[in-house]
């Protein structure tokens, strides 16, 4: 999925700072979900989801993990 295509899940995430699951965002995690929106021109890139605590931001923000919980497994497939 696209960025351009999960932004209203993504702004959910920012104005709740919890995840789509219901876990609460720490203050790195609400900062990537901030430039995930913010940028723009990356709309097109991919997003993903961590599948322990199902957090759902840019694929281009996760080079050592999840952000909110530092799990390595994340999908694509959301």
């Amino acid at each position: 999925m696209k960025i351009s295509d999960a932004i209203d899940i993504l702004k959910s995430e920012r104005l709740l700072e919890r995840t789509p699951s219901g876990r609460p965002l720490t203050e790195y995690a609400v900062d990537c979900v901030k430039a995930t929106i913010e940028d723009e021109k990356n709309w097109d890139s991919e997003v993903i989801r961590c599948l322990n605590c199902c957090i759902i931001v840019s694929g281009l923000l996760i080079p050592d993990g999840c952000p909110n919980c530092g799990g390595k497994d994340i999908t694509l497939n959301i």
